[in-house]
């Protein structure tokens, strides 16, 4: 077993909201001796969060430290923990490094807590502490687990099901459809039968859209008219809205969606990547943070649109028929990954900046291993 394992740490602050290699530092740190209850586990890949610009900002992610709320993919290499065996690929969270500590017991960081349910299927106190089927391991690789089979294929699936069924005649618009969860959601919402529409941040982003994902249409968000825009590529009004932009974008869609429609909405990051981040100066309900503000709730209920509002740990007990259903769409060929991949701990730090220069296309992860 290693004596010592590489972590980076938050080192020196952001200028102007700008995150460059320059704020993270590496330093090796002794690995303590497993107590009773604990497992030790070798990261293979950490999954970049779009809000990890905004926790720092926050001082969510202290100077001087690592980020522990990372969601990882990770192989028991001893474990001192009976919910773990020696060669379990697992989901946790972790740092900034190589190797991680992790206890069954545990809370998740920066979560509530875990409904009774899903603490019984994980078998740990985290709803994102929990060892992978056999199965999928076997017939996937960690970048996948942690994508379609991660936080983003478990929104998008519970999304569509919370808002479903979603029929053949239905237009569904996908706003975010190039990130992790979106790319996902118009998957799903395609294989479903529905007519998808995207919205995305340059023409070249929806030309991808189109092509990748096989969408019907795409509306580039950015510039003047984007209501009419919206309304030219579904003419038939909005069935479903999958929202994990948040925003003035969500009144304008709102404003084109059918009578009995439904809104998921999920997300907020159209303030993650804006060039200057507004801090937020209190805490704020949920639907509020996520953009549903007293204007769109106005216009929710006057047209009788059902809305769902909610972070995916909710749903965390139904995680294997999610599984189960998610990978049937890939065997059948309904659904593929949309992840980057940057290989190497070395690159984690330019894999940070980076998200926030060129917002690339789906999940963004960095393997170590």
């Amino acid at each position: 077993m290693p004596s010592t394992f590489r972590q980076w740490i938050y080192a020196r602050p952001m200028r102007d909201d700008v995150i460059d290699a320059r704020c993270f530092a590496l330093q090796d740190m002794p690995l303590p001796a497993l107590a009773d209850g604990q497992a030790l586990v070798r990261v293979k890949l950490i999954n970049v969060h779009s809000n990890t610009r905004m926790r720092m900002a926050l001082g969510a992610i202290p100077l001087g430290h690592t980020d522990l709320a990372n969601y990882a993919c990770a192989e028991v290499v001893e474990t001192r923990d009976p919910s773990f065996r020696v060669g379990d690929v697992i989901a946790c969270q972790a740092g900034w490094q190589d190797y991680a500590i992790v206890s069954s017991r545990d809370a998740a960081i920066g979560y509530g807590p875990a409904t009774d349910a899903t603490k019984a299927l994980n078998r740990t106190n985290s709803q994102w502490t929990y060892v992978f089927r056999s199965s999928l391991v076997e017939a996937y690789t960690p970048d996948i687990l942690m994508d379609v089979f991660g936080t983003s294929g478990m929104t998008a699936w519970f999304g569509m099901q919370q808002c479903g069924p979603i029929l053949p005649s239905e237009t569904v618009l996908v706003a975010g459809v190039t990130g992790s969860v979106g790319s996902l959601a118009a998957q799903i919402a395609r294989a479903a039968g529905a007519r998808v529409v995207g919205l995305a941040g340059s023409p070249a982003k929806c030309a991808w859209a189109k092509q990748t994902l096989g969408i019907a249409d795409c509306v580039d968000y950015r510039g003047d008219g984007l209501a009419d825009r919206v309304r030219a590529a579904a003419p038939f009004g909005i069935d479903v809205f999958s929202d994990g932009a948040g925003g003035d974008l969500t009144k304008i869609v709102v404003s084109s969606m059918n009578e009995r429609g439904r809104l998921f909405s999920y997300g907020m990051t159209s303030s993650f990547y804006a060039s200057r981040l507004n801090r937020p100066t209190g805490k704020r309900p949920l639907r509020q943070t996520f953009g549903i503000s007293d204007e769109v709730e106005s216009l929710l209920k006057a047209r009788n649109i059902r809305s769902e509002c909610w972070i995916v740990d909710s749903f965390y007990d139904q995680r294997l028929a999610a599984e189960d259903g998610l990978a049937q769409l890939m065997s059948s060929g309904g659904l593929k990954p949309i992840n980057t991949v940057v290989d190497g701990f070395e690159r984690l730090p330019e894999a940070i900046a980076n998200l926030y220069k060129t917002q690339s296309s789906g999940k963004l992860q960095v393997r170590f291993a």
